[in-house]
């Protein structure tokens, strides 16, 4: 391919995921979840001092955001059932001959 074809791109930003600062918009719920359920184990049931909850909570965020990374359906694909496909016969009938059906007013 010549120089002449190759695209050049005029806006950087087109196609990039949304950001804010340095997080992917797209770990927002998964963090807030993560959060939530680990601040009710850790300080609620267990009371666990301020410090150790950050901590915890910091850790399973990032452990969430390396496991899904820039690429999330890499690894929660794993977990979509794949779809059980069946054989089946159906005695082919030809559409353009059969006749129309009539209905009847009631």
């Amino acid at each position: 391919m010549s120089d002449e074809y190759k695209f050049r791109k005029v806006n950087a930003i087109l196609g990039a995921s949304p950001k804010i600062g340095p997080f992917p918009t797209e770990l927002i719920i998964p963090w807030a979840i993560i959060s939530f359920t680990l601040f009710m184990i850790c300080y609620v049931f267990l009371n666990m001092s301020w410090l150790w909850v950050s901590i915890i909570v910091a850790w399973g965020n990032t452990t969430w955001w390396i496991l899904t990374g820039s690429k999330p359906y890499r690894f929660l694909s794993k977990f979509i059932p794949v779809p059980r496909w069946t054989r089946g016969a159906y005695r082919y009938r030809d559409m353009s001959k059969q006749e129309p059906k009539r209905y009847v007013r009631r």
